[in-house]
């Protein structure tokens, strides 16, 4: 529907959608009026006609947001994967999940990596944790509102307060550090992304086995690597932060 719209055509009547998507009436009328209540669509001043609403923009800058993530983002990641000899990742955050958007797995044969595209618990996984930096406990609390935080290991935080005091500590440090907390024999270390205005947008980490030396380098020279990458891709996006 939302294709109809186009810079000739910036008002359509349910009519027009009937005809032209070869749907019913009341098809038609639901699909509008979903698209209404999220902010795609909205009425014309005096008509019952339909125009694009300001929730197509925002759409807009948030899918033009993730493309220089991407572009910015794939090379750096690629370079820390190839000086820690460790997979690296980078990931969003969608409600209380991380969706993992760019992988640059490691090129040992016996490798663990996150495929584009998974999504995993928030609490309990290093980008995860570095994307709530920002948030308050009251804003966690809503968040988490009966939803069920899963204990994957004893260190896994399964409740908001637990969460709270994990964040509180990891947040001072500006990292979040971990051994075997989501899948038992994997280490990680991941730090946070910010945009120009400061907002944390993103997160990367380096994830493998916690055999490999590199991982026995946590608080390290991993660390730093680590947060070199992130500060790399903020400032690629416009951040002058410290």
């Amino acid at each position: 529907m939302l294709r109809l719209f186009n810079t000739r055509r910036r008002v359509i009547s349910v009519p027009e959608m009937v005809r032209e998507l070869r749907v019913s009436r009341a098809t038609a009328f639901r699909l509008a009026y979903t698209l209404e209540a999220d902010g795609f669509l909205q009425r014309t001043p005096h008509s019952s006609a339909f125009q694009l609403g300001l929730n197509v923009l925002s759409l807009g800058f948030e899918y033009l947001g993730s493309l220089d993530l991407v572009e910015i983002g794939q090379p750096v990641l690629e370079g820390l994967r190839d000086r820690m000899d460790a997979s690296a990742h980078m990931g969003v955050r969608d409600g209380t999940e991380v969706v993992y958007i760019l992988s640059a797995p490691s090129k040992h044969r016996l490798r663990n990596h996150v495929p584009a595209g998974i999504r995993m618990p928030a609490h309990a996984t290093s980008i995860g944790r570095v994307l709530l930096f920002d948030m308050q406990p009251e804003a966690l609390h809503e968040l988490y509102r009966g939803i069920e935080m899963q204990k994957f290991s004893p260190d896994t935080p399964d409740t908001v307060e637990a969460l709270c005091r994990d964040l509180e500590r990891e947040r001072a440090a500006g990292y979040v550090s971990y051994r075997s907390e989501y899948s038992q024999g994997i280490a990680s270390v991941a730090a946070p992304v910010r945009d120009q205005s400061g907002r944390i947008v993103a997160g990367v980490n380096v994830s493998d086995y916690e055999s490999l030396s590199i991982m026995q380098e946590q608080e390290g020279r991993l660390k730093d690597e680590v947060l070199s990458a992130a500060a790399a891709i903020s400032s690629g996006l416009g951040y002058r932060g410290s």
